[in-house]
């Protein structure tokens, strides 16, 4: 049984979120609709994964530290070891 909500987006919310939603093909509630589906299926992730509350809240200067991690832990521990 599906159920109706309503809610109020401030004009601003509402611009972001027509443009982005004209930019990917959908419709606001559609937009809306996948935001919110996939917002509970990372509630989920975040019961077994702990480090899973802080991804988007670190800086990084570089935009490759996914795929590169382990050489920046080895140049992190080069030069913590060079300052010992």
């Amino acid at each position: 049984m599906a159920k109706t909500l309503i809610i109020q987006l401030s004009d601003d919310l509402e611009r972001k979120l027509t443009a982005q939603a004209e930019k990917l093909n959908l419709s606001l509630e559609d937009l809306i609709l996948q935001s919110l589906s996939q917002s509970a299926k990372q509630e989920n992730i975040s019961e077994f994964d702990p480090i899973f509350p802080l991804l988007g809240t670190l800086e990084f200067d570089n935009s490759d530290v996914g795929e590169n991690h382990d050489q920046y832990l080895q140049q992190t521990l080069q030069h913590r070891n060079k300052i010992s």
